[in-house]
């Protein structure tokens, strides 16, 4: 007689893998929420580094993440407490995403323009799906890394073109950036799954707050206040309420409901926006490379879309593969 039950050998195969998740497409609305208010982020550090300061900014976007954060906590319903396995990966979420990133995106944006910058963390997909597949054991198929090569590939070339084949001082803190929000996505991902994204984003905000506060007073004592013009303003505020709380509560819950490398590389579309406002807010000129990127990274992004992603299965809790 058949037995239906899964035999030992296959449950202990290191090969098994677990399809996840089966409707990812329920994370494409809140990850292409997170995406629009992310795209903003360049443009608004732009206006606001030369009157507030790196320093100043990046403290201040955490406190003020902060503050809704406690706010957010009182109404979620579900876990508000994370558990001591899950305090290592919040760490981590919240010192790529609200220290690491903007701290180095503003030193940068103040020797290049927001373009320019746009451009260079377009490379953070590719950083994302390499970090996802070390730390949560996501196995990307062949097509996947395909779409996210030629994505990242004509990222790179558009960089190389605007930037007039020559890497800055700026560059180097792109690339840190680019590298910070990559560990952020992932481990602010991995640890959304079962805690869920807002108590994520809310946690890390806090935990970080005591020690953003110090800088923070140091730096708006020491700094040489003048006449602050409302854009400057209306960049300060984008940054902390809409790209550092708003868009990463959206962001991790995509990345929890469809996947990290997947719901990741909506992220290749992020330069392109990005250069869109800055175009229109900053009045930074568009040119036909710019059409020619678009095309080819909304392309990337459909193959890796659709691309059936995997996850290697927990040792003791071996399933057969699919089919």
């Amino acid at each position: 007689m058949t037995d239906d039950r899964v035999r030992p050998r296959e449950a202990t195969e290191q090969e098994a893998v677990l399809p996840v998740p089966k409707n990812w497409q329920t994370g494409l609305i809140p990850g292409s929420l997170g995406l629009l208010a992310f795209s903003g982020t360049l443009p608004a550090t732009r206006v606001a580094v030369p009157v507030f300061g790196p320093a100043i900014l990046t403290c201040s976007r955490i406190e003020i993440a902060a503050v809704l954060g406690v706010f957010a906590l009182c109404l979620i319903r579900g876990r508000r407490w994370p558990d001591s396995g899950d305090l290592f990966g919040i760490l981590w979420t919240g010192l790529g995403l609200a220290v690491g990133y903007p701290f180095f995106v503003a030193l940068a944006l103040e020797r290049v323009p927001s373009a320019h910058g746009a451009v260079v963390v377009g490379l953070a997909p590719a950083a994302m799906a390499i970090i996802s597949v070390v730390r949560t054991g996501e196995r990307p198929p062949w097509r996947f890394w395909i779409g996210c090569g030629a994505g990242v590939l004509a990222v790179a070339a558009f960089a190389i073109y605007q930037g007039g084949g020559r890497l800055e001082l700026a560059d180097g803190w792109l690339v840190a950036a680019t590298l910070s929000v990559g560990f952020a996505y992932v481990e602010g991902g991995r640890v959304s799954r079962e805690f869920g994204g807002t108590a994520t984003l809310c946690w890390a905000m806090i935990m970080l707050a005591p020690f953003a506060a110090i800088p923070l007073v140091i730096e708006v004592q020491a700094h040489a206040w003048r006449a602050i013009p409302w854009p400057a303003w209306a960049g300060f505020w984008y940054a902390g309420v809409l790209s550092m709380f708003l868009g990463s509560v959206a962001w991790y819950r995509g990345l929890a409901a469809g996947g990290i490398a997947r719901i990741g590389q909506l992220n290749l579309a992020q330069p392109l926006l990005a250069l869109l406002w800055s175009a229109i807010l900053l009045d930074e000129r568009i040119t036909w490379p710019f059409v020619a990127t678009a095309i080819i990274v909304i392309g990337a992004m459909t193959v890796c879309i659709k691309s059936r992603i995997v996850v290697a299965a927990p040792a003791g809790k071996m399933r057969p593969a699919t089919r």
